[in-house]
């Protein structure tokens, strides 16, 4: 949770009283391009605010661009590749050498972590954002900031809400309907403001369903505040406010950055004209002051990390994030002998960073090329660059292929460059760049084995080149460090455990929003509603090249004894025993699905609701606990606006990925009603038929009706059936006008009655 301000609200009031019309505007807008107005005759400090979501970048106030002057940091993983280690507690240590590393450079909020749903694997700024799955993303971005604030640094969960697209990004509404706007777009951010409490909450460029993010009263105020109980400050996207006023009172608090007075100027206009009043200018003020309050705490911890340390961590972090997606023959891990090809660019140079607002300058970086070196003796390396950007060059390609014939493996260091993906723009095409595809192509066909190391921000196409291949270790974009922990992996130091956190098809027409994307005329309609990622994937049957949560290991898992115990809050604990069958300690990644067994709405095949990383020694076994909530089983009732349980019998399931499920167990929940359905007079006949009264009276409507045939029992089975079909489909009120008397208007009541009772 956010630690308590220092300055009580009594003390706020008594400031704000001091304070003139003209200062209190002030505060509600930057001073520049990355600082707030301080008024130091008041005791209120001005904020630094720096772009962090893998690594600082403080920057001078008035340094538009944020990259000429910025000092150099460490770059940890991006958020696609910490969401693939599927850990807590490493995403919080992430947040606490954040939160140093910010002490560092005398920056008080950093603007992340990012977690919007990964809608598309096109989007130009997935490398930032977490996961397809808003539980997944929850979670992991309420333990980064617990560990950030924890540091006595504030953190901006970005971008609220439904910013999917780089595509119109400044212009585009995202058209979504509700159900899944709550359990998709808006349940990531729900989980990490509920449960980690951040300072601030950055509102997005885009709108949602017509209205502006930062002037959305339903978003910022009804959502944000009053049903989750924010109590930070929302501050807007840097140029993000279109109409300052309403942006103040939908409860937008800080302008970013410094709009040159208009934005002041605008809020008097409001003041003198009555569209605002004094107390909503000082309920944003108030806000501002409390934030920098807090932030100038003296009992605020100081940073104890060196760069080498926050370095180390940064490692850490990449080596559990790493994913083994294939390893065919057991290539990896490699011995150490025999002799190796490094072929690739990006062994020499790796792309460990995504293009845009989050580039930080790092003052150095490991390489594949160097850090072999620890591995294997400069006589049994062969290095050979293969290409030299995007475009195939013959004599590049050539060498390559003649280094890769005389080593016993390649290891081909390849993926998407930074002009691929960057914020700014979408991808065009899941394909890796053609001289990489080239590289993969010839060299395979030469090489007794292939091992290809992919460095990428989102999912690509591994479909084309797949089975030529032996191994393929995606490191994601996995900071600075991310070479050395490769390495770690490729020769058998660390065990691989990382989890894919969003799935990879086989081609760019299976995603879910591939009809729909980017949109048209200001508009892009999220038709596909709930059914995103593995929801889709799954729900549909497609085949796909990995699914959600796989990864590899140097070891294997069994998992016996599952259960599950229901609480009498409804709350349920999962439990499991995994046992590691193979030679070599390592993580398993233990993740709980929920299925509803029967609802009166379409429900995803699983959803995931659950998950743990435990440390298994080989030989040995570790019982596993996973906590459900209530609000687990739940969905999104569109039509009473609130979450709902329905009775009855729900699957949980236990795997190691959406399509690996090693074991299952039942629940019985008692849930909010006997059905999720609309009860009112239009409500179809065949839901009133587990009432045995109600039943028997249209069995014998329905054995006396000469236009159902007389006698039913008569009926062969495919008129019984179209005569079962025809009347349970009938609205309740029409048996009124059918029924020649035999149902009266008091039984249509009646029969409600019973059925909303329960």
């Amino acid at each position: 949770m956010t630690p308590p301000s220092n300055l009580p609200h009594a003390r706020t009031s008594e400031l704000l009283a001091k304070l003139t019309t003209d200062e209190k505007i002030a505060l509600l807008s930057g001073a520049g391009y990355w600082r707030t107005v301080g008024l130091p005759d008041h005791g209120i400090r001005a904020m630094t605010l720096a772009d962090g979501p893998h690594g600082v970048r403080a920057v001078s106030a008035d340094d538009h661009l944020g990259t000429s002057n910025a000092a150099t940091a460490v770059c940890f993983p991006t958020a696609s590749a910490l969401s693939c280690a599927w850990d807590t507690s490493l995403a919080r240590t992430h947040g606490t050498a954040l939160a140093a590393a910010a002490r560092l450079a005398g920056v008080d909020v950093v603007l992340g972590p990012g977690m919007n749903i990964k809608r598309t694997p096109l989007g130009g700024r997935n490398f930032e954002y977490l996961s397809e799955d808003p539980y997944l993303t929850g979670r992991l971005a309420a333990a980064v900031v617990a560990g950030v604030e924890s540091g006595g640094v504030g953190t901006s969960l970005k971008h609220f809400a439904v910013n999917n697209q780089e595509y119109d990004r400044f212009t585009v509404s995202a058209e979504v309907d509700e159900r899944a706007l709550r359990e998709i777009y808006l349940r990531g951010f729900e989980i990490a403001v509920t449960e980690g409490q951040p300072a601030t909450v950055m509102s997005a460029y885009n709108a949602v369903n017509g209205v502006p993010c930062s002037e959305n009263p339903w978003l910022l105020t009804e959502i944000l505040r009053e049903e989750w109980g924010f109590e930070g400050l929302v501050v807007s996207d840097w140029g993000a406010v279109r109409d300052r006023v309403a942006a103040l009172k939908a409860g937008l608090d800080l302008e970013m950055p410094t709009s040159q007075g208009l934005g002041a100027g605008a809020l008097r206009d409001a003041l003198e004209s009555g569209r605002l009043s004094e107390g909503d200018v000082d309920r944003a003020a108030a806000r501002v002051i409390e934030l920098s309050a807090r932030l100038t705490r003296e009992d605020r911890p100081e940073p104890a990390t060196s760069q080498a340390e926050l370095a180390g961590i940064a490692r850490t972090i990449a080596q559990q994030s790493i994913v083994l997606l294939r390893n065919e023959r057991e290539t990896l891990p490699l011995k150490r002998s025999g002799t190796v090809a490094l072929i690739g660019e990006f062994a020499e140079r790796p792309r460990f960073q995504g293009g845009g607002s989050s580039h930080v300058q790092v003052a150095s970086f490991a390489t594949a090329r160097e850090e072999i070196g620890r591995f294997l003796a400069p006589e049994h390396v062969r290095y050979a660059r293969g290409c030299e950007g995007e475009h195939v060059d013959r004599a590049l390609l050539d060498e390559a292929v003649t280094a890769a014939s005389q080593a016993d493996v390649a290891l081909l260091f390849v993926g998407l460059t930074e002009l691929t993906e960057s914020e700014g723009f979408d991808r065009e095409t899941l394909s890796l760049p053609a001289s990489h595809l080239a590289l993969i192509d010839e060299v395979s066909a030469v090489s007794p084995r292939t091992v290809v190391v992919l460095h990428k921000g989102s999912v690509v196409d591994v479909a084309a080149w797949h089975d030529k291949v032996d191994a393929i270790l995606d490191l994601n974009l996995g900071g600075q460090e991310v070479a050395a922990a490769a390495l770690d992996i490729i020769f058998g130091e660390v065990n691989p455990s990382g989890r894919t956190s969003e799935t990879v098809p086989l081609r760019l027409e299976d995603t879910p929003a591939y009809l729909d994307y980017p949109g048209g005329l200001r508009r892009a309609h999220y038709r596909e509603s709930v059914w995103v990622g593995y929801r889709y994937y799954d729900g549909r049957k497609l085949p796909v090249a990995y699914p959600f949560g796989h990864g590899l290991s140097y070891t294997d898992f069994e998992y016996t004894a599952p259960r599950a115990t229901v609480h009498e809050d409804e709350s349920v604990t999962v439990e499991v025993t995994v046992r590691n069958v193979g030679e070599r300690d390592g993580f398993e990644v233990v993740q709980v699905y929920v299925r509803d067994d029967a609802s009166a709405v379409a429900r995803p095949e699983r959803e995931l609701r659950g998950f743990s990383k435990v440390w298994v020694p080989a030989g040995r076994s570790v019982t596993v606990y996973v906590e459900l909530d209530r609000r687990d089983f739940a969905f999104w009732d569109e039509y009473r606006h609130r979450w709902a349980i329905e009775s009855g019998s729900f699957t949980i399931e236990i795997g190691s990925s959406s399509r690996d499920i090693r074991a299952r167990t039942d629940v019985e929940l008692a849930g909010d009603a006997p059905t999720a359905e609309i009860i009112d007079r239009h409500t179809p006949v065949r839901y009133f038929l587990h009432d045995p009264e109600f039943a028997a009276r249209i069995r014998r409507f329905v054995s006396a009706y000469p236009m159902f045939g007389g006698d039913f029992d008569a009926l062969p089975p495919l008129a019984q059936r179209i005569v079962t079909e025809t009347v349970g489909g009938m609205p309740l009120e029409k048996l009124r006008l059918v029924s020649a008397g035999a149902f009266s208007e008091d039984d249509i009541s009646a029969a409600i009655s019973r059925l909303t009772a329960g």
